[in-house]
């Protein structure tokens, strides 16, 4: 699972687009991720990502797009909210439920 740096916000849908090629070259962060994702599909097929929201930690399966046209090339898929890793059964207390 490739661990991007930058913080991005899926669509409405839960769908994320990156540009690979944007109008405005890009430095930092961005251009770093886009630098993994692309090295990352070198090889075909899907890439699972991790990365940060505005909401919380996301996940997903992104696929390489190809420009048709005038789009650009892109990385895009469907991403869902992390699961919270399940806690030490040390840490979690019960409660005694009286029987009936």
């Amino acid at each position: 699972m490739l661990e991007l740096q930058g913080t991005y916000t899926a669509l409405p849908n839960k769908r994320l687009v990156i540009l690979a090629a944007p109008v405005k070259p890009v430095s930092g962060v961005w251009a770093e991720d886009i630098a993994a994702l692309t090295e990352a599909f070198e090889t075909p097929g899907g890439c699972e990502v991790r990365f940060r929201s505005p909401f919380g930690w996301m996940e997903g399966l992104l696929q390489e797009r190809n420009a048709l046209r005038d789009r650009r090339r892109s990385f895009e898929g469907y991403v869902w909210f992390q699961r919270a890793a399940p806690q030490d059964s040390a840490d979690v207390t019960t409660k005694d439920v009286p029987s009936a």
